[in-house]
């Protein structure tokens, strides 16, 4: 019984304050968080390419794929002078047939995630990807972390690609 009352009121403590106002600002500081924001808001990612190319994502064939992944990433900025890519999160989505328990097959997706450090792939990834990707396959460069040429940090624009038949 006290679990029970204990769920209940678990329950509607989450729920009250999944229900509160978002946005919500407190009279002190509130000049200091409108200023954050607006900061957030102007701070433009930087644009991220697939190897030496102006690809950036969509559709891609598996060939053209393969060959500027070995060339690694690259980023410019709005002067279009060329920025080093410090690392990201890679995804692979891999298709794959599946047979469920009554023996239908299935589509699903398996997921490889790996944080690399730099612009190229890890040797894990870099041993078996070029042998995987195939069509139906999605890949996903997330957070890239871009060094302009002055030394600074950046964000860099997320990627995603699909293997096509193209």
């Amino acid at each position: 019984m006290v679990k029970y009352l204990i769920a209940i009121f678990l329950f509607f403590f989450v729920v009250s304050l999944w229900a509160q106002p978002k946005g919500r600002v407190d009279y002190i500081g509130a000049d200091d968080k409108t200023a954050q924001d607006t900061a957030k808001k102007k701070k433009k990612k930087l644009p991220v390419f697939l190897g030496r190319s102006d690809i950036s994502g969509g559709d891609i064939s598996k060939h053209v794929f393969d060959s500027l992944l070995k060339q690694g990433l690259t980023a410019r900025d709005s002067a279009g002078h060329i920025c080093k890519v410090n690392g990201f999160m890679f995804t692979y989505a891999e298709l794959k047939l599946y047979e469920d328990e009554v023996g239908k097959l299935i589509w699903l997706m398996d997921y490889l995630s790996e944080y690399c450090a730099g612009d190229t792939v890890t040797s894990n990834i870099s041993g078996s990807i070029y042998d995987r990707t195939k069509v139906g396959d999605t890949l996903y460069f997330d957070e890239p972390v871009v060094i302009d040429p002055r030394g600074g940090s950046h964000e860099g624009k997320p990627m995603r690609f699909q293997i096509t038949a193209k």
